[in-house]
């Protein structure tokens, strides 16, 4: 396949170089330096003997003539993208964290999935990832699309070391894995911790157990199955730095209003945890002079 993949952070660059491997893979991105590497040295990953061959343009530049577009940009991102005039021959894949995007997105008018990513990664400079922790890629329909055709799409781009999965109802799967960002994702980066401490520190730990609580009364889900799934999570990617963690400590915007904000915009009673934890990380964006409110 001729995949276009929109978003060369430490998703798109990981996925760029597993998928480079079967398809053709061309990169978009914001920077002319980004856009430089790429085309000039492949993509770089430790899991390959060598780098990645992928084509690289920026964003402005997407066109008709591809068979998927993947897109890995931020939430954050994802207004000013849906507002330009995007290429509609080809399906969408969406693999943003949380569930913020699912509104605007509904109303473009693509063909599109959506997705959770279960990898680790981490960019380490504008061609070069390091692959963390082995998950997968889990994908369903969303919009305007036949069930069949998502699964046909899921089949094509799996491999055994890029597992991608498909899912028969998108709603369960982005919820279970919005309340893994939930806890996780705020705590640590609060706290400066790695993804175990929600274990390992009991004070983090209660804290972790009352927003999962809050949140699964929000989204209506088994506080017992997922407080498992949560802790499991944090066991298993023990050593990791969670991707809110990194924006506070590189002065990035982080994603916390579509994953906490989005429990507490959705909340039908008082959520004390997930209104302390928005404003918190408010308060450090704030700080590091990436919000202006």
């Amino acid at each position: 396949m001729k995949i276009g993949i929109i978003g060369a952070g430490s998703i798109g660059l990981l996925a760029g170089a597993y998928l480079g491997e079967h398809h053709e893979v061309h990169m978009f991105v914001k920077s002319e330096e980004q856009r430089s590497a790429l085309a000039a040295e492949g993509i770089t990953c430790g899991e390959f003997p060598c780098p990645v061959p992928v084509y690289a343009h920026l964003v402005t530049e997407m066109k008709e003539g591809y068979d998927l577009w993947l897109v890995t940009i931020k939430q954050h991102a994802m207004d000013g993208f849906l507002e330009q005039d995007l290429p509609a021959d080809a399906p969408y894949v969406f693999l943003q964290n949380g569930m913020g995007h699912l509104e605007k997105l509904a109303q473009s008018g693509l063909r599109s999935c959506v997705g959770v990513v279960e990898h680790g990664a981490l960019a380490k400079g504008p061609n070069e990832v390091v692959h963390k922790g082995k998950g997968n890629i889990q994908i369903a329909v969303y919009r305007r699309m036949e069930p069949a055709h998502g699964q046909a799409l899921s089949k094509e781009l799996h491999t055994a070391h890029f597992p991608v999965f498909f899912k028969a109802d998108y709603e369960p799967m982005l919820k279970s894995k919005l309340i893994i960002n939930t806890v996780i994702n705020p705590l640590t980066a609060l706290f400066s911790q790695p993804n175990h401490s929600i274990l390992t520190n009991p004070s983090i730990h209660e804290l972790a157990r009352l927003l999962c609580e809050e949140a699964c009364s929000v989204l209506g889900l088994s506080f017992f199955d997922e407080w498992e799934r949560v802790k499991t999570i944090a066991e298993t990617t023990g050593e990791n730095h969670s991707s809110m963690l990194r924006d506070i400590t590189e002065h990035r915007l982080t994603e916390v209003d579509s994953i906490s904000g989005y429990i507490l915009d959705h909340g039908k009673i008082p959520l004390p945890y997930h209104h302390f934890v928005v404003h918190a990380i408010h308060a450090l964006e704030y700080e590091r002079g990436v919000r202006k409110r």
